[in-house]
Parts: structure tokens; C-alpha cells; sequence
């Protein structure tokens, strides 16, 4: 919960309007989590715009997620 919130807010900080965030439970999913090779929770992944990135964590560190996402 903590990881999305966090991400949640800064998307809406820094891309207002422009971001698509899909949280997916794999527990319920688990089909998911191997399709997207995820290995640890919670994790980030980020598709578009730019380079694929992998980013794992609460995501509490401003500056590391912000790089992260490549704002």
C-alpha cells in the first residue's frame, strides 16, 4: 500500500494527467507475476515513455524514484 502510494503521488506531482498506474495483486494473479518475471514485491515496473525499468522497494525515496522513472 505504502509503494503505491508513493508512486501515486509523484506521478501526480510530476505527470498530472499523464500516467497510466495498474496495481496488480499476485495472489490473485500469481499468472501475472510470472508473465512479467516479477521476483520481488512490491515492484515497479515502468514501460513508456523512454527505457523498460524494474524498480522494487516501498518507494519512499524521492530522489531514487524520480531517477527511477526518469523524470
Amino acid at each position: 500500500m505504502r509503494a503505491v502510494q508513493n508512486v501515486k503521488r509523484m506521478c501526480e506531482a510530476e505527470l498530472p494527467g499523464r500516467y497510466y498506474l495498474e496495481v496488480v495483486d499476485i495472489y490473485k494473479e500469481p499468472r501475472r507475476a510470472a508473465d512479467d518475471l516479477i521476483m520481488a514485491v512490491p515492484t515497479l515496473i515502468k514501460q513508456a515513455p523512454g527505457a523498460f525499468r524494474r524498480l522494487t522497494g516501498d518507494m519512499s525515496e524521492p530522489a531514487l524514484l524520480r531517477e527511477g522513472l526518469a523524470l
